[in-house]
């Protein structure tokens, strides 16, 4: 958590240490990141930055903090109860993922990064950590399912939650290796993830959609 100096600070000041970070730890790895260059490139003190986080892990958990959210900000609206299914929800959670991206683009892109970043040889405890916390979201989202009697209950929760959540993985990845987005060009331009792309990124969430729900619904 940041420390009482840092939340003191003047909002424009706070949100351009923030974004410098941001940015830093979008297009490099954890343990790569340098607090010495951003200072360097904001024209602070590094020690000002100790002022402000007990240490890089606390600043980096901090922005992990703060992207997840502002992107909450934007899902939380959707209640799954205002659906008819699983589904059309689902691929409701992308269209507001893809403004998500448009309105802060320095947010979606560290987020973008982030199993990267927890793949870092000095954080990879935390990969596990944080990762359980994700799939459980997941888990929650097929057990309610299950209850309502819309996906199968011959197959735990635990493996359909975990199923979703390499669903969400496999969708970025897809686009990414088909050159449909390219975080290293476009956070280069200043530029959201997926500029430009909604239709590509809904076209590809359709189709794991088609393959998706022989293996979840209820027969």
């Amino acid at each position: 958590m940041p420390k009482e100096t840092f939340i003191k600070l003047k909002e424009e000041k706070k949100k351009q240490i923030t974004d410098a970070f941001l940015r830093e730890f979008a297009v490099k790895t954890y343990d790569e990141a340098s607090i010495s260059m951003v200072v360097k490139q904001l024209g602070i003190a590094k020690g000002s930055i100790y002022q402000y986080f007990n240490d890089k892990l606390d600043l980096f958990m901090y922005l992990v903090g703060e992207s997840v959210a502002v992107k909450s900000r934007y899902t939380a609206s959707l209640k799954r109860e205002d659906y008819s299914d699983f589904w059309t929800y689902f691929s409701d959670l992308y269209v507001y993922g893809f403004q998500f991206d448009d309105e802060n683009p320095l947010q979606s892109h560290f987020l973008h990064n982030l199993t990267q970043n927890l793949n870092s040889p000095s954080i990879k405890h935390l990969y596990n950590e944080l990762l359980s916390q994700v799939v459980t979201g997941f888990e929650k989202m097929a057990e309610y399912e299950v209850q309502k009697g819309l996906f199968r209950s011959d197959i735990p929760v635990k493996t359909q939650g975990f199923f979703l959540y390499k669903l969400g993985i496999s969708i970025q990845e897809q686009l990414e290796v088909m050159g449909v987005i390219n975080p290293k060009v476009s956070i280069e331009k200043q530029q959201p993830v997926y500029f430009g792309k909604m239709n590509e990124l809904m076209q590809v969430v359709a189709d794991y959609i088609k393959l998706a729900k022989p293996a979840f619904n209820k027969n």
